[in-house]
């Protein structure tokens, strides 16, 4: 019997508004709720936070990419009916593994549940009984609408997911007006981000026509509004656009996982602390040409795209996009980050993340993985 064409499953129930006042969904329930906000969150959106945490218990995190250790040690109160994530990407992330531990009543460490999580099946009948509600602050990692979480292993210099269909959140509520204070560096780093999950999902063995609707879409806006939006941070029109395009390229990636270009930004960002942005981003331009013969037709619209911004019709995608990078001012070479030549042998060697090379339409050779960290030295 012959395959489906398409496939598409996505649960999250996403409310979009333009206003930070706006009515909070009837599924957002008073019972005893956990919420998990970001130190910074809780300071600039105190409005909101108030509305979301009545009859709460309040973790405030602290700073990015928490180490697995420490989100053990968060004591989720296992009798609460609720998880709120309020924050960034890594907030919403340390939301999902604690509602890991909410669902199985804290039974099993957060190392066991990324190992197996199998696992969480047999709670089958209580999840339908929970709600994980996330709420982002920036717009990028798009976390709020996938079902896996990144957990990151400090001691270790390991990243790792935990990834189950029972993390993908009940609601996602969208408000971009929430993101207006954050500043240039990390507002470029989440653009970058969505770029990488729009490309990441067109290069993809599991792309199909719906995902690439939504990724070349998230391609365009982005495009259109980063030069202008790191120039003008107080944009309402330029944040809305910036939210959309997270939206978009998060229904393209949460069906078909991220690949190559995020297994390369891994050690970027263990060993060189690169924001994951950033780190993302950094080799996208020459890991084009590596999948441009296997996906022509799909990427010839992305290279278009580029080339009507930045090039010419001649114009190679890694041209284009170095001038994008260069007109939004941002670091465009690993050297620029502090990474030495004699620091390419370990990047390769930490590179290799099978689910994230085998996602790709071309697997890279070890002897491909250096040339393209050399490429972008």
């Amino acid at each position: 019997m012959k395959k489906l064409d398409i496939e598409y499953y996505n649960p999250v129930r996403v409310c979009f508004s333009l206003n930070e006042d706006v009515e909070l969904p009837a599924k957002i329930s008073i019972t005893k709720t956990f919420l998990i906000v970001s130190e910074t969150a809780s300071n600039l959106h105190p409005d909101i936070l108030k509305r979301l945490s009545n009859n709460a218990i309040i973790y405030r995190s602290q700073g990015s990419n928490p180490d697995i250790c420490d989100i053990d040690t968060i004591d989720v109160p296992l009798d609460c009916s609720q998880i709120i994530g309020i924050g960034g990407g890594s907030v919403l992330d340390t939301a999902k593994a604690c509602f890991a531990k909410l669902l199985t009543g804290g039974r099993y460490s957060l190392s066991e549940l990324i190992q197996n999580p199998g696992i969480l099946e047999n709670y089958r009948t209580k999840r339908s009984h929970l709600n994980l509600i996330l709420v982002p602050t920036t717009f990028g990692t798009s976390s709020e609408l996938t079902k896996w979480g990144t957990i990151w292993d400090w001691r270790n210099y390991k990243k790792y997911s935990i990834n189950h269909e029972f993390l993908y959140a009940d609601i996602a509520l969208i408000i971009p007006g929430l993101s207006h204070s954050v500043p240039r560096d990390i507002t470029a780093s989440t653009a970058l981000d969505v770029i990488s999950h729009a490309l990441e999902s067109i290069w993809n063995r599991k792309s199909n026509y719906v995902t690439r609707i939504y990724a070349i879409e998230a391609i365009k806006i982005v495009l259109e509004i980063l030069p202008k939006l790191i120039k003008d941070l107080d944009s309402r029109e330029y944040r809305v656009k910036q939210a959309k395009a997270s939206v978009w390229a998060g229904w393209a990636f949460s069906q078909t996982q991220t690949a190559s270009a995020h297994a390369l930004s891994y050690p970027l960002t263990l060993f060189h602390k690169i924001p994951h942005g950033y780190a993302c981003s950094i080799t996208l331009g020459a890991m084009f040409e590596y999948n441009f013969h296997k996906a022509k037709t799909e990427l010839e619209e992305v290279l278009c795209i580029f080339q009507k911004r930045y090039g010419t019709t001649t114009s190679t995608f890694n041209d284009c996009f170095l001038r994008f990078l260069q007109d939004c001012n941002i670091p465009y070479n690993l050297r620029d980050y502090g990474v030495t030549s004699a620091d390419i042998s370990r990047l390769v060697s930490n590179a290799f993340h099978p689910d994230r090379f085998s996602n790709m339409v071309h697997v890279l050779s070890e002897k491909e993985v250096e040339e393209i960290y050399e490429a972008v030295f």
